[in-house]
């Protein structure tokens, strides 16, 4: 019996001191924190490659494949019987010229963009939730707190490019007849194997040179939101000022836009343009770690500022031969706000 309660008085007397630091400690009297504030990221890119067949008019002949800039006329699965095929498409309605239709292909020595556009838009703005809960402090030293964080955040993104070319072309023109067939509206797109309103696949052609403008801008918009998961420790140099470090998983699901649009104008004729677009979620994850310098003024308000790093996956999406990447493999986050404790 003596033995049972000198250690019990032993063990009672080893754990006062941090029983008693506890019970003073404004930090486990308040274990609960919210913070909340607005952040921009950085570093958030995109890669935007056009990876859309060359454009080859073919040989002025039925029976053969097209492929213009505003347009195609190719071979169907009938071979194209009796001179007329269904798998033609085209953009606009100023190539309907009378009972014909009317194909641009621009070559040799005409303006060009880079295959690969390379676009990083800084910063992209959005904001972040976060709730940290106190779950002890190291026994060795006692300034150091340790506990578990969760954050909840979105970024609106927007990464655009705009590029544009001039040069003397050699633009090939190709007329096609309609015969009386009623033209679906701009944008249409026929089939391999159809069926589908029919063309004459015998251009007549006419061939010049020009000069021709080139104009690309292509479009990655949406949102990402962000659930961070992870452990953190802070460090108090004092009652009202310390440094907090954190690191685990990030959960990022991505809803994103891809647009582009392509004009080429023809000195003494109308513009062709061509135009795409998709859409595409997906979820993103990837790792984080994240240091934060925070203020108290009190034992209930705060305010922070800090900085994240993240590296997630990868989104690509594609859309009329056109791809998009979106980059965040190497992403810095700057944060502020106020932090309620309770």
């Amino acid at each position: 019996m003596n033995r049972v309660i000198l250690s019990t008085t032993l063990t009672l007397a080893a754990v006062t001191p941090f029983a008693l630091h506890g019970a003073d400690s404004p930090e486990n009297e308040n274990p609960n924190r919210w913070s909340f504030g607005p952040r921009f990221g950085m570093n958030i890119k995109a890669d935007f490659h056009n990876n859309a067949p060359p454009v080859n008019p073919g040989p002025a002949a039925g029976g053969a494949n097209h492929t213009y800039n505003d347009g195609y006329v190719l071979l169907d699965s009938s071979g194209n019987a009796g001179g007329l095929t269904w798998n033609w498409g085209y953009q606009n309605a100023s190539q309907v010229a009378g009972d014909t239709m009317q194909f641009h292909a621009i070559q040799s020595g005409g303006p060009s963009t880079s295959a690969i556009n390379h676009v990083s838009d800084d910063p992209q703005y959005g904001a972040e939730l976060a709730y940290q809960r106190v779950l002890g402090h190291l026994p060795f030293l006692e300034s150091i707190h340790w506990g578990l964080e969760a954050a909840f955040g979105f970024t609106e993104i927007d990464l655009t490019d705009k590029r544009s070319a001039t040069g003397l072309a050699t633009v090939t023109t190709d007329t096609f007849a309609l015969s009386g067939v009623l033209p679906p509206g701009p944008g249409y797109n026929g089939t391999f194997q159809g069926p589908g309103a029919l063309l004459g696949d015998t251009p007549t052609r006419t061939t010049a040179s020009a000069m021709a403008t080139l104009t690309s801008r292509q479009k990655l918009s949406g949102q990402l939101y962000g659930l961070r998961l992870g452990p953190f420790g802070e460090w108090n140099f004092c009652r009202h000022l310390s440094l907090a470090a954190s690191v685990g998983l990030t959960l990022a699901p991505a809803l994103i836009d891809y647009d582009f649009t392509e004009t080429t104008a023809l000195a003494g004729s109308a513009p062709s343009v061509t135009s795409g677009h998709s859409s595409k979620t997906k979820l993103l994850y990837g790792p984080y770690v994240s240091g934060t310098l925070r203020y108290d003024f009190n034992k209930h308000w705060g305010i922070y500022v800090g900085a994240q790093f993240q590296s997630l996956t990868d989104l690509e999406q594609s859309a009329g031969g056109h791809t998009a990447r979106l980059d965040l493999g190497a992403t810095v986050y700057g944060t502020a706000g106020v932090s309620c404790r309770f």
